[in-house]
């Protein structure tokens, strides 16, 4: 079942919504519900990640992870290609 809800945006925000809806082809509404869709689907798998209790919890030396995880990963499966 479908539900309305009425918002009131900014007006340069709508401009924004309406060139979006011209790029494809859509009414200004749709690209709402695409975004508001979208969005609500990223909370979903945020919120159903197993290891998001542990954030916080555990200690390391190593403060950039976020910034360098990448890397980290990739040294990880370096060495445990080289098998060590």
């Amino acid at each position: 079942m479908n539900r309305t809800i009425t918002l009131e945006i900014p007006e340069e925000t709508y401009e924004a919504i309406e060139m979006q809806a011209e790029t494809k082809k859509l009414e200004a509404a749709q690209i709402v519900v695409e975004w508001l869709s979208e969005t609500f689907k990223q909370a979903q798998i945020a919120a159903e990640d197993p290891l998001e209790a542990l954030i916080g919890t555990l200690e390391c030396d190593v403060t950039e992870v976020a910034e360098h995880h990448d890397y980290y990963v990739g040294q990880a499966l370096a060495k445990e290609l080289r098998g060590g």
